[in-house]
Formats: C-alpha cells, structure tokens, sequence
C-alpha cells in the first residue's frame, strides 16, 4: 500500500467528537492576574482579589490560572465578561474552558482563599490625660503568601473570637474589668516599619465583624511584618478606682479608666503601651469595645486612696423556743450571730475620686444596720459607689446576723 494511502486511513480513524473538540477549542493560555486587593482574617485566612484584561476572540477557550502553592484550588472563583463557564479541571492551576460571546477585551475577575497565609493584629499607643485619652492604633500586618503583594487595597477583619460572648466590652458603666498584662518594653525598631499613613474608611459591619479598609493602596512584602496607621481617636474616659474590700482587707485599691468609643467602628482587641505624661507605665490588653460602648481597663494597683476593712463587733446571742406542730411541741435553740464591719477610706488626691466599694456577705445573712446604704445590693453582696472630695475621709459601718437554729429533742 501506498504512503498516501495509510495516511488516508488513519484520518478516518480519528473520532469526530475530537476532531469537533479541536476545532472549536482554541490553543490553551496561561495567565497571571495581577492581585488588586486582599481581606485578612484574625485567624490567619487571606482572601485574594485579582483583576485583568485581556484581548479575546470569540468562541471556546481553556485559560490556565497561575497560582500561588498555598492558594485553595477548590475555591477558586472565575469570571469573565461576556463568557460563560463550561468545565473546570482542578490541576496544579486550574484550567477553566469559557465560551466567549463576542470578540474585544474582556474583564477577568478572580478570587480565592489562601490558609494561614497572613497575620494581623492591633497595636494601641494610649495616652492618659485628665479627663480624655488619645488611642492611636496601627495594624501589625504580616504577608506569608508566597509572594511579594504590591499595590494592593488592604482590608482587615476585626471582631470577637468564636469562643468569646458578644459584646466583651459593655455600654454600662458596669464593664467588665481586664486583667493587666505583664509590663514589656517597646518592641524593637527592627521588628517592623511604618508604611506611609493610611487614613481608613469604614466598609460595614457584618454581625460581630467589622472590615478596616485602608484609603490608599499599600505594599506588602512577603515574610516581613509592616505597621499601618489604623486610626486615632481623643476620647472621653472616667478614672475609676475599685476595692474588694472582701479578699482586699487591707487594700490596695485598683485603678481603672472607662474610655468610651466615639467611633464608628470598634476597637479591636489587642496590646497596648499605656503612657501617662509621656511616661511609659504599662503594657495592658485592650479588649475587644463595640462603637458607642465603654471598654474598662484596668491599669493596676494604686495608693491614691488608703482603705480598710475591719471586724469591729461580734457578739452572739441564744434562745430557747417551743415549736408546736401537728406531732406535738418542740424545742429548738435558736442562735443569733451578729458581725459589725466598719470600712475605712481616705483619698491622697487633690482631686474628685471616684470609688466602687465591694463586700461580700453569707447567703443566709440579713443586713440590720448600715450607715450609708449601698447603691446594688444582692443576697451575697454589697457595692457602693462614691465620689469623694479632694483628701476626704469616710468610714462606713454595717451590721449583719445569720440566724440558725438546733433541735434540742433528742438532747432533753
């Protein structure tokens, strides 16, 4: 047989369903999409943006996506103008077949989600003044995606973490207190830089979420942690010095500030340099303040006031009582325990102090006396609140007794 004609023969050979395939599906083009912006998450989780254009012809086409290694392959999101999706075949990159409509230069839009690709976190500065403290924060951002990330819009997702009730901080003044955090120096200089500013613009809120989206584009170098001015505000804020005068006996007073957030978006958890006179005092944890509520925190031990709490009487009295009931009468002592405590303060301040006095009681224990009445009350508590004058001193004194009662029968 001739050359030719085996040729012949084994173009009859080829299916047409392949023969159509190639035909209509052009050759296969790898693209790179530039990123134009990524949302980072608390927990490490990088959603990326990308967008490009690019010339088309019409008809079928495959489209390689370049991605990074720690991209999620399986949440990969394509879309292009004037095209519809037929098939994706998720490989090392995946490869989208799109059927164009029209000839011209059509919009890629692509997203995904990249896993314990980046950090980020808030950094507060917090200086005290009278009766206002400046908070300055910035975001501590980290890029560990594989890749330099240049020109990008950067978002930054605030909110509670899932193990943690909504809200932390409270609109009460009653908020709940913070434990301070180990004094540290200032990281060094080294550990970071400070991108240019950045004023941000809020872009919603979302449940317990919050989105910071910086104004001006910014770059981040991968591995490398970089500092971006997040926002300042003058707050208004209340001095507060608190005693548990219960397992404090002898004191020291603790004091607080309970700065509101006059902002519109929250502030959210995070360490902060306290500074007072330009003075560095301490590094605290700020907890995670909703807007338009109060965070409370406490920045420790202070001698500003003196305070003790003191048995000053004890007595205890007996009775003997017949009880009658349907079985006959009974005897019963009764006994009745008296404890009068007297609670001393005194303020060092040139200054109006304000105090929330705490003590504890017995559940079965009835108040008789008290010479200033507490302002909450509960059946195993007391909580006064006061304003004291500049070097004022004040003492107050209660009474309780706790009543019990002993069958004598088997005794008699």
């Amino acid at each position: 047989m001739k050359p030719s004609a085996i040729i012949l023969m084994l173009l009859l050979c080829v299916p047409a369903s392949a023969s159509q395939e190639t035909s209509l599906v052009e050759a296969t083009t790898a693209i790179t999409l530039p990123v134009d912006s990524v949302t980072i998450y608390p927990d490490g989780l990088m959603a990326v943006k990308r967008e490009g254009r690019l010339d088309v012809t019409e008809g079928v086409h495959k489209f390689v996506i370049n991605l990074p290694d720690k991209a999620e392959k399986s949440s990969v999101l394509l879309s292009v103008s004037n095209a519809t999706q037929g098939m994706v075949v998720y490989e090392d990159n995946p490869v989208f077949t799109l059927n164009v409509s029209s000839t011209g230069v059509q919009n890629f839009d692509l997203s995904y989600l990249m896993y314990n690709a980046a950090s980020w976190s808030p950094m507060y500065d917090l200086h005290l003044e009278n009766d206002r403290v400046l908070v300055k924060a910035n975001a501590v951002v980290g890029n560990f995606a594989g890749e330099d990330l240049k020109d990008v819009r950067l978002k930054l997702v605030a909110g509670l973490p899932a193990s943690e009730p909504y809200p932390l901080a409270k609109s009460s003044i009653q908020n709940q207190r913070y434990t301070e955090a180990a004094a540290a120096p200032a990281p060094a200089e080294e550990y970071m830089d400070y991108a240019a500013e950045a004023a941000p613009i809020s872009s919603g809120e979302l449940e317990t979420m919050y989105i910071f989206e910086l104004e001006d584009r910014s770059d981040l170098v991968m591995d490398k942690v970089i500092g971006f001015p997040l926002f300042e505000e003058e707050s208004p804020l209340v001095r507060m010095y608190t005693w548990d005068a219960y397992n404090d006996q002898q004191g020291p007073v603790i004091e607080e500030i309970r700065a509101n957030n006059t902002l519109a978006s929250p502030w959210p958890s995070g360490s902060a340099m306290l500074y007072r006179d330009d003075e560095y005092v301490s590094t605290i944890e700020m907890p995670y303040t909703p807007a338009g509520t109060n965070a409370s925190i406490e920045i420790g031990p202070s001698a500003d006031l003196k305070v003790e709490s003191k048995l000053a009487d004890y007595n205890i009295t007996e009775n003997l009582k017949v009880i009658g009931s349907e079985g006959g009468n009974h005897t019963v002592r009764e006994t009745v325990e008296a404890w009068t405590y007297k609670l001393s303060i005194k303020s060092n301040l040139d200054r109006t102090a304000n105090l929330e006095v705490a003590d504890s009681i017995p559940q079965e224990a009835v108040v008789t006396a008290v010479s200033l009445p507490p302002a909450e009350s509960t059946a195993t508590s007391l909580k006064w609140k006061l304003a004291l004058a500049p070097r004022q001193k004040i003492a107050i004194n209660y009474t309780y007794e706790v009543t019990t009662t002993e069958s004598l029968d088997n005794i008699y």
